[in-house]
């Protein structure tokens, strides 16, 4: 009978489920993303905008809001990944994955402040809500309304541009009553 020791596995493991949550997470925001209708470019602030149209009446459903059901997915996929990368700093063999996923840890944390912070922000512009997706580069935003008049687009990339130090070209916005 042959024994098999999982320790010399254990990296292998942590990767390959580390890249499974991440692969999942980018799943699920590029569902998010397909989801939402084509932009019509604002080139001259090189900004996107969404407006949702609708040509039939629509029976209304009872259901969550799209904003809360998002945020609570949001928050459990980094649930999840947080208590891998947790995982893999208590398991490491080495201080350099250590380090490695200590800092994964705190990326992760400033990313959910800054995009906590922004949501806040443009919630004090008088929208009743609004879900923001950090990425290093980018920004993508989508505020509860019906349609966003082009002032209103400006309202909110300059918060989402002064908080994230991203470049305007870089933030996408859309609407979403």
């Amino acid at each position: 009978m042959i024994v098999v020791s999982l320790r010399k596995y254990k990296k292998p493991i942590i990767a390959v489920v580390c890249l499974f949550v991440t692969s999942i997470l980018a799943t699920g925001i590029w569902h998010v993303k397909s989801s939402i209708e084509q932009a019509k470019a604002d080139r001259s602030n090189a900004m996107q905008v969404t407006k949702a149209v609708s040509n039939e009446q629509s029976t209304p459903v009872i259901s969550t809001d799209f904003f809360t059901e998002y945020r609570l997915e949001r928050d459990k996929m980094r649930s999840e990944r947080s208590d891998l990368l947790r995982e893999a700093i208590r398991s490491a063999e080495t201080e350099e994955i250590r380090n490695k996923a200590q800092e994964n840890v705190l990326a992760m944390v400033k990313e959910k402040q800054r995009e906590s912070e922004m949501e806040s922000l443009i919630k004090a512009r008088g929208f009743s809500d609004a879900l923001v997706f950090y990425r290093e580069h980018s920004v993508n935003a989508i505020v509860k309304a019906p349609v966003l008049s082009r002032d209103e687009v400006i309202q909110v990339a300059d918060v989402i541009s002064r908080v994230s130090g991203v470049k305007p070209e870089d933030i996408t916005i859309s609407a979403k009553p």
